[in-house]
């Protein structure tokens, strides 16, 4: 199943089980045109898979910026990257400390660190060339330790904007984070990984309920958790059918009602 959701909305736009991996490449160019309004003045931030000269064409096109991971399907890029870091560390210390963010957070014995360090692209670079306006290069150093042990990875991306480091991290870590929370929820809320239903098509078809009703659930501006909101739904007939249906009710919710 692929899915596709807004970054800093968490609402999903697009799920679908009828394309294999590897045409999620082409699924995502007709996904890009599709929402020509929906990325437009935005960013894109897409998979490793999705680092192609073609991919990041077809968003700049758009009007949107985009994010894109280097990994080893594109080797040549992410050597020049790897070395184009190292160098500057040495040769130009002032550049290599200019624009960094640093996070740190953890829970249940659980402890997460996150380096950001960005560099603007130089003619030092050969391979980035080939990539439609590209602006900026991002190393992101991933350190956890989980009861006492350490373990550490450090990730490359290349974007086209020209915004500071701040936002450009908040993009990486909620492009990474969606996924996990809406399987969190989806887990927890409606007990997706517990549900029996497996005849015929009933597993696929209520994968596809739970999602569409996760982002009814949501689009409701009542501040409260998606558990709460279901509960409320569940007592309150003018409050289900906002949700269902998008009716605006003369009533003005609160958490203590």
């Amino acid at each position: 199943m692929v899915v596709a959701f807004t970054v800093f909305s968490a609402l999903l736009c697009v799920v679908t089980d009828q394309i294999v991996k590897y045409c999620e490449s082409s699924f995502l160019f007709g996904l890009i045109v599709c929402f020509y309004y929906l990325f437009r003045g935005d960013s894109s931030a897409a998979d490793a898979m999705h680092c192609q000269t073609i991919t990041v064409d077809m968003i700049r096109q758009q009007g949107a910026d985009y994010i894109v991971q280097i990994k080893g399907n594109q080797k040549n890029l992410q050597q020049d990257v790897r070395a184009f870091f190292q160098n500057t560390q040495h040769t130009e210390p002032e550049c290599y400390n200019q624009q960094t963010r640093s996070e740190v957070d953890g829970d249940h014995g659980r402890i997460a660190q996150r380096h950001y360090r960005l560099l603007p692209i130089t003619d030092w670079l050969i391979e980035t060339k080939k990539w439609t306006d590209s602006h900026a290069l991002i190393e992101v150093t991933r350190k956890r330790e989980i009861k006492g042990k350490t373990t550490q990875e450090i990730a490359y991306y290349m974007t086209s904007s020209a915004q500071g480091i701040d936002v450009l991290s908040q993009v990486i870590r909620n492009h990474g984070s969606i996924e996990n929370s809406q399987h969190w929820i989806l887990d927890v809320t409606f007990s997706e990984d517990s549900s029996t239903i497996y005849a015929g098509d009933g597993a696929k078809n209520m994968a596809l309920f739970r999602r569409a009703l996760l982002n009814m659930i949501k689009q409701h501006p009542l501040k409260d958790s998606v558990a709460g909101k279901m509960m409320r739904a569940g007592w309150d007939d003018n409050f289900r059918a906002e949700i269902l249906f998008g009716q605006k009710m003369n009533k003005v919710y609160t958490q203590n009602t």
